[in-house]
């Protein structure tokens, strides 16, 4: 993931994922939120205003294959269910050589698909996993209205 800001771009660091007793590296993450708006019409064909919706985060992550068996395993310890894991946060940090950390957090985060392939030639394997936020997407410590 690569977020430009004033021409320079911000490399790629570090994502983990921590429950008691288990550390999940993360090869790639992405999330998007969405505010859901509709033009309001009264007297005439001009909008007068918009209405709001409901508000929609979504996101995915990627693992490799070694640390999806390892979350696995630890489901089976706990005797909980793959789907009924909940992250409480997901915090991705992010700074410049030189200036302050930048943090997004996805608050009550929990799976909702897994996404497997494989195919000749790969040199690694990984699985593609869906994540249902149930909280909000805070940028930088600004949450949504």
């Amino acid at each position: 993931m690569s977020i430009k800001v004033n021409r320079k771009a911000y490399d790629w660091g570090d994502v983990d994922l921590r429950l008691p007793g288990l550390a999940l590296e993360v090869q790639e993450i992405s999330y998007d939120d969405e505010q859901e708006k509709e033009l309001v019409y009264g007297k005439g064909n001009k909008p007068r205003g918009y209405g709001r919706g409901n508000y929609k985060p979504a996101g995915k992550i990627s693992m490799l294959r070694d640390d999806y068996d390892d979350l696995v395993d630890y489901c089976k310890i706990q005797g909980v269910p793959l789907y009924e894991i909940e992250f409480p946060k997901i915090i991705v940090s992010y700074a410049n050589s030189g200036e302050r950390t930048r943090q997004d957090v996805l608050n009550r985060v929990s799976f909702s698909k897994f996404s497997h392939k494989a195919a000749q030639g790969d040199k690694s394997l990984k699985i593609d996993i869906d994540l249902m936020i149930a909280g909000v997407i805070e940028r930088d410590g600004l949450a949504p209205v």
